[in-house]
């Protein structure tokens, strides 16, 4: 299997800019399905929507950690592409740590990930700076 590295970081792509200012620009290879879950931890993997977005973003784990790539998009190029990294789940928390692109700043930002009934809540930045996308789970 696979494992998506950085390769680069492009300036803007039109359909993440749509994504509240939030979106992947870093090429990878194909990204495998998701693997079996095996823990509390696991709860994230699978494949999300963001908000009401046309695209589609597969959460994996990868050498302790979890990655996200755009597995489904409008646009062809952004396909493969991570938009998560780092993603660890914290056990005492009931939270996962990690990071997403945002295109607005164009670099990677620190986010938290919380399960909800309906999905997850992704908040993105810290403190003022920050925002909440309601992500739900692709059937």
């Amino acid at each position: 299997m696979h494992r998506p590295t950085l390769f680069s970081i492009a300036a803007s792509v039109g359909i993440a800019a749509s994504l509240l200012g939030i979106g992947g620009l870093v090429a990878s290879p194909a990204v495998a399905a998701p693997p079996v879950q095996q823990g509390a931890g696991d709860r994230v993997v699978g494949d999300w929507r963001p908000g009401d977005q046309e695209l589609t973003v597969r959460i994996f784990a990868s050498n302790g950690q979890y990655l996200g790539a755009i597995v489904n998009a409008p646009d062809p190029q952004m396909i493969n592409r991570e938009l998560i990294r780092g993603l660890v789940y914290d056990p005492a928390m009931g939270v996962w740590h990690g990071e997403i692109f945002a295109i607005k700043q164009g670099k990677f930002m620190p986010m938290t990930i919380r399960m909800t009934p309906a999905g997850l809540d992704m908040v993105a930045g810290s403190g003022v700076f920050s925002k909440t996308i309601n992500w739900v789970r692709v059937q």
